[in-house]
């Protein structure tokens, strides 16, 4: 079992099938200068990986947050290949690249370049709800 904290303020939901859960994810509140939700963690068991749990769970969640506190922005930052793949409905690419300290200074940035990922490719996608109306 994975003792690794989550952090204060993170949010969690589980989907389940039946009575077994599946899939959880966790969302994180951040008050930094830009106020936003972001994506802590996104788990699918490996029996349901690769059929779309992890994606619909990803946009109901984003799409609750963004219902309801239309506002804020909901950020995912991912080096999963199927999620940067996907071609997910509803989100926007805001940066594509490895994790750097570079310019912006920011949380996010920091957690990305200490991050085990810090090599691998990673993207950057805001989610954009269909509620909401084109911004140029």
């Amino acid at each position: 079992m994975n003792t690794e904290r989550l952090g204060a303020g993170v949010r969690c939901y589980v989907a389940k099938l039946g009575d077994k859960p599946i899939a959880f994810i966790a969302v994180a509140h951040v008050h930094m200068l830009v106020n936003y939700f972001r994506v802590s963690r996104l788990v699918v068991l490996p029996d349901y990986q690769g059929i779309g749990v992890g994606k619909r769970l990803l946009n109901f969640v984003a799409e609750l947050y963004t219902s309801q506190l239309p506002e804020i922005p909901f950020y995912l930052v991912t080096s999963n290949p199927q999620l940067i793949r996907s071609n997910l409905d509803g989100w926007r690419v805001k940066r594509v690249g490895h994790g750097s300290s570079g310019r912006h200074d920011s949380r996010m940035n920091r957690e990305l370049v200490n991050s085990n990922s810090k090599r691998r490719l990673s993207v950057s996608l805001q989610y954009s709800p269909k509620h909401k109306t084109s911004e140029a």
